[in-house]
């Protein structure tokens, strides 16, 4: 049986495997998508995280990543997001985060937001309500995990600290989610979220 860690992962692959069911190199453009995966983890934030909630007592302390990019608009102090995607597994407590294999959840969403920060510019504290797709994974000890696809809403706030002189920020976040895969996969969770995001995309005019 594989760890409950790596069902997740697998299960990001069955989702990139149902976009590509009518492709004839379906095979290859897997494998592609699983290499495309891993790299964007490569240069991923990190986010500890907490199920509140119904039976959220059961499972211990998970981890996530996620991957981001920001389009500034007309201000500098707001942007659009798209979350690129957003991962995270939740063991039972007790368990091995990578090796485990009892009871866990886990989710995979991919959001649309609107970044505020409350001052002139991209620095400062900020708001971001986002939404977008979601799969809500269950897996239950010695059977196979199921899971859920429908609606993800999340809301983070936290502080924007501009570093150097080219508009890169480290984000110090917290943010609540809520993954409703269906009537039965339901994930809500509250994370801490550290980010280092490039100025790739904004103006930068000081000098």
């Amino acid at each position: 049986m594989l760890p409950d860690f790596f069902i997740i992962i697998q299960s990001i692959v069955f989702i990139l495997a149902d976009y590509l069911e009518a492709i004839n190199m379906k095979k290859n453009l897997i494998v592609t998508g699983i290499c495309i995966l891993f790299a964007v983890a490569g240069q991923s934030q990190l986010m500890v995280s907490k199920l509140v909630g119904k039976d959220a007592d059961k499972y211990g302390l998970g981890y996530g990543l996620f991957t981001y990019l920001d389009f500034p608009l007309a201000n500098e102090n707001q942007s659009f997001r798209v979350e690129l995607i957003d991962i995270a597994f939740f063991p039972a407590k007790g368990e091995s985060f990578f090796t485990g294999t009892g009871d866990s959840k886990g989710y995979v969403s991919i959001k649309l937001g609107y970044k505020y920060v409350f001052s002139e510019t991209q620095a400062g504290f900020y708001l971001i309500p986002s939404a977008g797709y979601c799969r809500a994974i269950d897996i239950r000890e010695g059977e196979d995990a199921t899971y859920g696809d429908g609606i993800a809403a999340a809301l983070e706030g936290g502080y924007a600290l501009e570093v150097g002189q080219r508009g890169h920020m480290v984000n110090f976040g917290l943010k609540y989610e809520y993954d409703r895969g269906n009537a039965t996969h339901i994930i809500q969770s509250v994370g801490l979220r550290v980010s280092y995001a490039f100025g790739m995309f904004r103006r930068k005019d000081r000098y």
